[in-house]
């Protein structure tokens, strides 16, 4: 393409969203094993240098793409109450792995961990992020006296989130709101917190 004849263009920013976004895609679909440049400049609709200019190789594009995913942060749940947060960070998990190509990325992330070292930094940032959020959650449930002060906040982030990605990545299973909603009264079971009057199992 042009711009491969002239080093001395501006990048582009459009050229850039739309590399991650094809890599994002083709890393979903193929794998870190069958991700090549060359697919993700078809992909994009840019000229192969135009990949080569900004990624030396394969490793550096996966690991920008992959860090789209830390980037793709839960927004604060402050709900005024423990099960309100729970839920709003359950369900946004949910839809992060089903709903968005970030998330589709997950389980080929995991299994491309072996293969390339480098990839561990985004991931072990995308789990820290969400789990911060889980442990704040609880933190400010202490502060209002509906939890006791003692109570394990890296374990509440454990089982709030653990059934979600097991279901997603050793089960294959169906997610959706409803299992999130499941899951978040199964951790307030544990603490000791039973669902409200009214309520059903599962309800959304």
């Amino acid at each position: 393409m042009n711009d491969a004849l002239r080093p001395g263009r501006p990048r582009s920013a459009e050229a850039d969203e739309a590399i991650v976004d094809a890599a994002l895609a083709v890393f979903a679909e193929e794998g870190f094993d069958g991700l090549t440049m060359e697919a993700v400049a078809a992909r994009a609709g840019v000229g192969k240098a135009t990949v080569y200019r900004r990624y030396p190789g394969k490793a550096e594009l996966v690991i920008r793409a992959a860090s789209c995913l830390s980037a793709a942060a839960a927004p604060e749940a402050d709900t005024g109450s423990l099960r309100g947060d729970l839920q709003a960070l359950a369900r946004n998990l949910v839809h992060l792995l089903t709903g968005t190509v970030a998330g589709r990325c997950v389980p080929e992330l995991v299994a491309a961990l072996p293969r390339c070292e480098r990839l561990a930094g985004e991931h072990e940032q995308f789990i820290a992020a969400r789990r911060r959020l889980t442990v704040r959650a609880v933190q400010r449930a202490v502060a209002r006296g509906e939890v006791p002060a003692d109570t394990d906040t890296e374990i509440v982030a454990d089982l709030l989130a653990g059934p979600i990605f097991y279901r997603h990545l050793v089960l294959r299973g169906r997610l959706d709101r409803g299992y999130a909603d499941r899951v978040v009264d199964a951790v307030l079971g544990w603490l000791g917190i039973g669902a409200p009057v009214g309520a059903s199992a599962g309800s959304a």
